[in-house]
């Protein structure tokens, strides 16, 4: 099912409404309230975005988006309102949830990856908003950077930072405030690089690039006891688009870690339309984020291999696979 990409399609007014269940009798049928749950319903269409309890605090996504800039003023507060700019929005075709990424654009936030005589990166910083009409998702703040020459967007791991706020009375009812370390987002700037000055001299061979990025982002192959069906005709498909990312990347960087970052990065940021792609962009920018945090560290300890952190992540998805399936358990 298509997703919605443009901001005009989650900024719209919602409001809330009681909920009735109909009961059908021999004579007639009646409404009953359901006195502990109500409706959030988009008012341009009527459509209901979720079923939630009564305490739930209902936020905008206009209001949420609001608050992203203040995030942004906040954390960044070197920063003027005019440099962010609202790059992109994703949320399913119900509407239930999304996110609003927001970007810096200037080059006053650039971090360089490493020395100029070393074919320095560009980085700047962007906001993700997440929002939620169905109660399953906190309102949060997820700061990431992303590479300005090609625009990919990530997502790093909690441990960084985030601003969650749950969706009730008591989580809202002394409002959202944004409480910055900024000695600590000072030191995360130095380790940041660091990561990516490990990644960029640690060599990969072109062959071990899609093996690496099918196992970070978690891509499996479908049945190959069903070569005729259509999950197969689409992982053939992503197999040329990994091939093309990947021989672009190598060419562009080199045969090392860094390289395979940026095409992890670039396909969890523009993830393709395919049956065999079951994650959104937010979930593979996150599985990319926590990708460069372990392997920027595993990799410069002593043994480390590329076959080995493949059988790794191979042997984490199986786990994961077990724990989804009923059989297992």
């Amino acid at each position: 099912m298509p997703r919605l990409d443009k901001l005009e399609d989650v900024i719209f007014p919602v409001g809330e409404h009681p909920v009735f269940v109909s009961v059908s009798e021999a004579s007639a049928e009646r409404r009953l309230p359901v006195p502990d749950k109500k409706a959030i319903v988009a008012l341009k269409n009527h459509r209901v975005l979720g079923i939630v309890g009564q305490g739930y605090q209902l936020v905008s996504n206009r209001e949420a988006l609001d608050m992203a800039h203040e995030c942004c003023r906040t954390v960044f507060p070197e920063t003027k309102p005019g440099e962010w700019e609202v790059v992109a929005a994703d949320a399913p075709a119900t509407a239930s949830y999304c996110h609003i990424d927001l970007r810096h654009n200037s080059t006053a936030l650039d971090f360089n990856a490493m020395p100029p005589a070393q074919r320095p990166e560009v980085f700047g910083p962007f906001i993700r908003v997440t929002n939620s009409y169905n109660g399953l998702r906190a309102l949060a703040f997820d700061v990431g950077f992303y590479r300005k020459v090609c625009k990919n967007g990530m997502i790093l791991p909690d441990t960084i930072i985030r601003f969650s706020f749950t969706h009730d009375r008591r989580g809202m009812q002394e409002g959202v405030h944004f409480d910055v370390e900024h000695e600590k987002l000072t030191k995360f700037k130095a380790s940041f690089n660091e990561f990516l000055g490990a990644l960029r001299g640690f060599g990969v061979r072109r062959a071990d690039f899609e093996p690496l990025v099918r196992g970070v982002l978690c891509l499996r192959q479908p049945d190959p006891n069903k070569p005729d069906s259509r999950e197969t005709e689409d992982w053939q498909k992503l197999t040329v688009h990994l091939d093309e990312m990947s021989d672009r990347y190598a060419d562009d960087l080199g045969e090392n870690a860094y390289a395979v970052f940026n095409a992890v990065t670039e396909f969890a940021s523009h993830p393709p339309t395919n049956r065999c792609v079951h994650r959104d962009r937010h979930s593979l920018q996150r599985l990319a984020g926590a990708w460069l945090n372990t392997f920027g560290q595993e990799c410069r300890k002593p043994g480390f291999t590329v076959a080995g952190h493949l059988n790794e992540l191979a042997k984490l998805a199986s786990e994961t696979e077990k724990q989804k399936s009923p059989e297992q358990n």
